[in-house]
């Protein structure tokens, strides 16, 4: 499985390079983490989130 987190500032940038540049600008400490991605298999990865509330 491969899983990526994303900070608030990410939403503020138009293309990946930018993101990983605002990404390496923050330390774990001072991140605002608002979501995660994850890429798998289906069923692996509706049996890590069942029961999980996503954001509407």
């Amino acid at each position: 499985m491969v899983t990526s987190a994303y900070v608030e500032e990410m939403f503020s940038t138009g293309h990946d390079g930018a993101n990983r540049e605002v990404f390496a600008q923050f330390s774990p400490e001072d991140a605002r983490l608002v979501g995660i991605a994850m890429r798998a298999e289906k069923k692996v990865v509706y049996k890590i989130t069942k029961g999980a509330k996503m954001h509407p």
